[in-house]
């Protein structure tokens, strides 16, 4: 049965009696040609973003605007093809800068030129997006710092930085310390795509706007909830960086921390910023920190077939491109109820899902010998590909005999943002950091992997199981959940 869905609502325009200048630092690589620049575009041609906003480009690579405006138009054409005014009236708005972004020089020449551009205004506003490899963060933030670039005195300053943000616990907290020697947090915008989606955002509302949900949403009624980043797609040019970072760096201390985070946290008293990543950080507080023999015994390990025979990949690698881990929150509402969660790297298809498994009926009543259309109520929040909600209720068959079956209500997300990165550039430009994370976040983050990590790389290390391409993992994985219950794998 599919529930009715209601249209998109376009975004509030942003203030338009302003000055904005949107810079993007490493913006020669894939991830500012193929998502953060068709992003803007899109935002600039609905009129979400400043009427007075400018773009500029600024790597090490050597272009001149005109050069690297063809470059934007062929990576994306399909983005800005449609509309091909738009297009032109947004490309006149980007200029691009040769320079290295922890070079003081090239700083300066910047800053020079945006406050050319911005003369006469009352305000000078700027979001630095450093589109950089994570190495060169804190040397950027430092060089801009020292330009004194990051002075609020004439309009707001603020970044934004991708992620990994640390390679653990330690390395996330010195860089913390380090970038807040010379940034706010306030104005550190540490953005994670996952939680640009729709259907993430829509958790807060699901969860607290229906008193249906609520009062069902902790140990009482639920017997485990599941959560599953899974991709097609193997690791391909990327394995150099794979191979020393791995599934659990790569995948659960971020996009799936946060869902654990979303799915487990209490109502916050208010949708402000604060308020909603206080309760995130009270859940990854509360989240159970194993010693090294219980993050072995919690977890298991797969590698797909042919990884190791990947450039930059040693060919007695032990890195997992595969993980499921079973965590614990140790709170009143959790106690006892395990979270399952598992993401990995050349899987049968690229899907994302929260499932929360409610408790069998405490006693049934129907008195046949077929009970195999008799499940427990199961509600699945699909992130990816198909934004959807899925709602799993027995009903009766049609017929003479009172036998059950299961039946399934959807909703099925309506088009929104068309890309997440569009809704968290526009929050990052109105300066709200609800869908972005703190710095305790991260590092209660870390905490929590830290162990999984740790124990993977000792002798307490599980069987690292091999599987093949285009599966749902290794076998290991549904003999870990069971016994009883099952991976919500998606039909096909």
């Amino acid at each position: 049965m599919l529930l009715a869905a209601t249209a998109y609502e376009k975004p509030t325009v942003a203030n338009n009696n302003q000055q904005f200048t949107i810079v993007i630092f490493g913006a020669s690589g894939d991830l500012s040609r193929r998502k953060l620049t068709p992003a803007l575009f899109h935002l600039h041609s609905i009129g979400a973003l400043p009427e007075r906003c400018r773009f500029i480009a600024f790597a090490r690579s050597e272009y001149d605007d005109q050069t690297y405006r063809k470059l934007l138009f062929d990576v994306a054409s399909d983005s800005y093809g449609a509309d091909a005014t738009k297009w032109v009236e947004f490309a006149k708005e980007i200029r691009y800068i040769t320079g290295s972004s922890n070079d003081l020089e090239s700083l300066r020449h910047l800053d020079e030129m945006i406050k050319s551009d911005t003369a006469g205004q009352l305000e000078d506003n700027r979001l630095y997006y450093l589109a950089l490899s994570p190495t060169l963060y804190e040397g950027t933030i430092s060089a801009l710092s020292e330009a004194g670039m990051l002075d609020e005195r004439q309009g707001v300053r603020r970044l934004v930085v991708e992620k990994p943000f640390g390679t653990d616990l330690e390395s996330a907290r010195i860089l913390n310390e380090n970038i807040h020697a010379r940034a706010a947090e306030n104005q550190l915008f540490r953005i994670d795509h996952y939680l640009g989606k729709d259907t993430v955002q829509n958790l807060i509302v699901f969860r607290f706007g229906n008193t249906i949900f609520e009062p069902l949403w902790n140990r009482n009624y639920i017997d485990h909830v599941q959560i599953s980043v899974l991709e097609d797609l193997d690791v391909g040019d990327r394995a150099a960086y794979y191979e020393h970072s791995g599934v659990l760096r790569d995948m659960f201390q971020s996009h799936i921390l946060q869902l654990l985070a979303l799915v487990a946290m209490e109502p916050p008293a208010t949708n402000d910023a604060d308020s909603l990543r206080d309760e995130k950080a009270k859940v990854l507080s509360a989240t159970r920190k194993p010693n090294p023999q219980q993050a072995a015994e919690n977890s298991i390990r797969g590698q797909y077939n042919g990884y190791r025979e990947l450039d930059g990949v040693s060919p007695a690698s032990a890195t997992a491109t595969y993980a499921a881990l079973r965590l614990y929150v140790d709170n009143w509402r959790w106690q006892g109820v395990p979270f399952f969660l598992r993401s990995g790297k050349a899987l049968r298809r690229k899907y994302t899902e929260i499932a929360i498994q409610f408790r069998q009926p405490p006693h049934r009543i129907f008195d046949v010998e077929d009970a195999s259309g008799l499940v427990p109520n199961k509600l699945r929040i699909v992130v990816q590909p198909d934004e959807a909600i899925h709602l799993t209720i027995d009903n009766k068959r049609p017929g003479p005999e009172l036998r059950p079956q299961a039946q399934e209500l959807s909703y099925e997300f309506p088009m929104g943002m068309r890309d997440a990165y569009e809704r968290l550039l526009l929050d990052a430009v109105a300066g709200d950091a609800s869908l972005f994370t703190r710095a305790d976040e991260i590092e209660l983050s870390w905490a929590v992997i830290d162990p999984y990590v740790n124990a993977w790389e000792t002798e307490l290390a599980s069987q690292l199981y091999p599987y093949a391409q285009g599966t749902w993992g290794p076998i290991a994985a549904d003999q870990f959940i069971a016994p009883g219950r099952y991976w919500s794998n998606p039909i096909g």
